[in-house]
């Protein structure tokens, strides 16, 4: 029988990643923090909270229009760690705290809305997605 095209891409047990990655075809940040079944819970057009399906208490989070926040917010608001290089400050790292709350600034300030927002900023306050994973999409765009 011959082998499945994609058998070399889903070879092995599968694992969990806890740690926030960019889709840059959806121009999003997913990271969720517990390898559980979520429930979705839109809290604006920015952010989606993943709940946990057995006890609904958050796990993660989905920001959109990432690149749209960044342009508005530049580089310099969004980053936690830089390296000046020998031709120009390099980006290392940009802080998912910092676009979440880059997030929340551009809609209104909505009791629900906060709630929502407080809570993806508790869920891996500390988390940061390495700056080359946005660069290649922000130079694309």
């Amino acid at each position: 029988m011959e082998a499945h095209f994609l058998s070399e891409v889903v070879a092995g047990p599968p694992t969990f990643q806890d740690r926030p990655w960019y889709n840059p075809h959806g121009d999003c940040i997913v990271h969720q923090v517990a390898d559980e079944a979520i429930i979705a819970d839109r809290i604006d057009e920015l952010l989606t909270l993943y709940r946990s399906a057995i006890d609904r208490r958050v796990i993660g989070y989905q920001i959109k229009g990432v690149m749209t926040l960044i342009r508005k917010f530049g580089w310099d608001g969004l980053t936690v760690h830089c390296v000046t290089g020998k031709a120009r400050d390099e980006v290392q790292q940009v802080s998912i705290a910092a676009l979440l709350l880059a997030a929340y600034e551009v809609g209104p300030p909505t009791i629900s809305r906060r709630v929502g927002y407080a809570q993806g900023l508790q869920t891996k306050a500390d988390a940061v997605i390495p700056a080359a994973e946005l660069c290649g999409a922000a130079d694309q765009q």
